[in-house]
């Protein structure tokens, strides 16, 4: 592990990053890259020379977001399961409210408005939707996203952003963005709450979700403790997690370019969880168990919501509709992200 190398070892360490660099094109060195890549993160500063040697993996933001969304299948499966649980409860409601932590652009939030706009026994008369996002360039396109995907509904839809971090808000301040008229508040969080840097945060905010009385709280997060803080349990939960993340993309129906642009992608991550220190890590998920634990010690209960899915598979993942208290998505029999709905 990095506090423990010798200079030999860190010697070993430089040769295997540069052997990786030499031969990106092959899956196994690719992902010995950029797990040499982020110890050596861990070890010293500055790694100028990466660039040079990536630049023909280099393909646009807009292909990038519309691989990970229409082909890798963890992203499309996910969203797909939680936009078909939320949208049948909203439309039971005249007048719900949709929460969104960590809304960005707001590109699942539109998804759903069109859903909801596609559904004939529909009551809603006046959908507010409270988007909370940290990165103010992200929130720039929230407000046309969704005016687009509201454009000839038939039911009004209200939109209060809030640029802030979901643990640095208190009760009140949530209690304020919420419209004085509503019969269900709905809190959405995808991919969002392991940024959570602090045990005792992300406690708080569940605590105060639950006493907001919502109707459902719906989070979807990957299965992995990257949450350790000893090294040497991170370094094998992370080859684990991201291992099989890295086969998925090479079963995808794509090229070789893309399929390295989108492991380089993730390569971010694994420069998070095993690059950074203890104090400025964000990339801290939570295996299931621990996220279940969480919502048993503030009061939460899952539930198994019904429902009936357009699709079942993509690429190779499907989504596991047969365990007891929650949705997931599945790749060769192992759970790779999970899908609560809470009350």
């Amino acid at each position: 592990m990095p506090h423990a190398l010798t200079e030999v070892d860190k010697a070993l360490l430089n040769d295997i990053y540069y052997e990786s660099l030499e031969d990106l094109d092959d899956p196994e060195a690719m992902f010995t890259y950029t797990l040499a890549k982020a110890m050596r993160k861990h070890l010293m500063v500055g790694q100028s020379e990466e660039h040079i040697y990536l630049q023909r993996f280099e393909i646009t933001q807009i292909r990038l977001f519309e691989l990970l969304i229409q082909q890798f299948p963890l992203a499309n499966l996910s969203q797909h399961c939680i936009n078909t649980l939320l949208i049948d409860a909203l439309v039971n409601h005249t007048n719900p409210v949709l929460m969104d932590i960590g809304i960005g652009t707001g590109f699942q939030v539109s998804n759903m408005i069109e859903g909801l706009k596609n559904k004939s026994a529909n009551q809603i008369k006046c959908l507010t939707i409270i988007g909370i996002e940290p990165f103010a360039d992200a929130l720039r396109l929230t407000e046309e996203n969704i005016r687009r995907a509201s454009k000839n509904a038939s039911f009004e839809v209200k939109l209060i952003i809030k640029e802030a971090f979901i643990e640095q808000m208190t009760q009140g301040e949530l209690s304020q963005m919420l419209p004085a008229e509503n019969d269900g508040i709905y809190v959405n969080a995808s991919f969002a709450l392991h940024h959570i840097q602090q045990m005792s945060q992300r406690k708080a905010v569940f605590e105060i979700l639950k006493n907001l009385n919502v109707k459902a709280f719906v989070l979807s997060e990957p299965n992995s403790n990257h949450f350790e803080p000893s090294y040497p349990k991170r370094f094998q939960n992370c080859i684990n997690h991201y291992g099989v993340l890295f086969q998925i993309i090479d079963t995808l129906p794509i090229n070789t370019t893309e399929k390295a642009a989108l492991k380089l992608f993730f390569s971010r991550e694994i420069d998070d969880v095993l690059g950074n220190t203890e104090k400025v890590r964000v990339e801290k998920h939570f295996a299931t168990e621990q996220w279940v634990q969480l919502f048993e010690e503030t009061g939460f209960l899952l539930q198994k919501r019904v429902a009936s899915f357009e699709y079942l598979e993509l690429n190779g993942t499907n989504i596991k509709t047969d365990l007891p208290d929650r949705y997931a998505t599945e790749f060769e029999g192992e759970e790779i992200t999970s899908l609560f709905w809470a009350n």
